[in-house]
């Protein structure tokens, strides 16, 4: 492995990856099996290696690097060359969670265990590509035609709902009737 000109060496090293979706059950008390997208988190390698004893100053380097931070406090984004990132399409990370280091009972050697956190993720980058149009579509709306406020009125009218979404609709127009019916007594 391998990050920005420092090389990991030691022996017996082993990266996993892991994928983390977020989900939420939508179902509340039934035994409905729909659920929430709450995005896709980075991806994250764990590490595990072996340095011996006598190669004590590079476990000193790679704390070191660990532990390196930019000009704004930053801790400092790599570049990964590795199969197991290139594999899962990681391409920059930073250190992130632990850094464990403990000695290995009946060896002259330390076994280092860290994270390494995927920096700005695929799913990061159309997030952020999304709030930079979002304020343009707000300005967009603002602007408009009364038509189109009409039309996306009718749209979610016509908006087909998911069995939770039925319910919460129920009890939303029960507990607060239409606002046309409100203005129409007022007037």
């Amino acid at each position: 492995m391998r990050l920005n000109d420092f090389i990991l060496r030691g022996s017996e090293l082993v990266v996993n990856g892991r994928l983390r979706i977020e989900t939420e059950s939508l179902s509340g008390n039934t035994s409905a099996s729909d659920r929430a997208n709450n995005g896709i988190k980075p991806k994250a390698l764990v590490v595990s290696m072996v340095i011996k004893f006598d190669a004590a100053d590079h476990l000193h380097e790679l704390v070191r690097v660990a532990e390196a931070v930019d000009s704004n406090s930053k801790l400092v984004v790599y570049d990964i060359l590795d199969d197991t990132a290139q594999a899962m399409g990681v391409r920059q990370v930073q250190f992130s969670d632990d850094f464990n280091v403990r000695q290995i009972p009946g060896q002259s050697a330390w076994r280092v265990n860290f994270t390494l956190q995927e920096y700005l993720s695929v799913p990061e980058k159309v997030e952020q590509r999304a709030q930079v149009q979002a304020p343009e579509a707000q300005t967009a709306e603002s602007e408009g035609i009364e038509g189109q406020t009409v039309v996306a009125e009718e749209s979610e009218q016509q908006r087909e709902y998911t069995g939770f979404e039925r319910v919460l609709k129920w009890a939303d127009d029960a507990l607060a009737p239409e606002e046309e019916a409100g203005t129409d007594a007022v007037a």
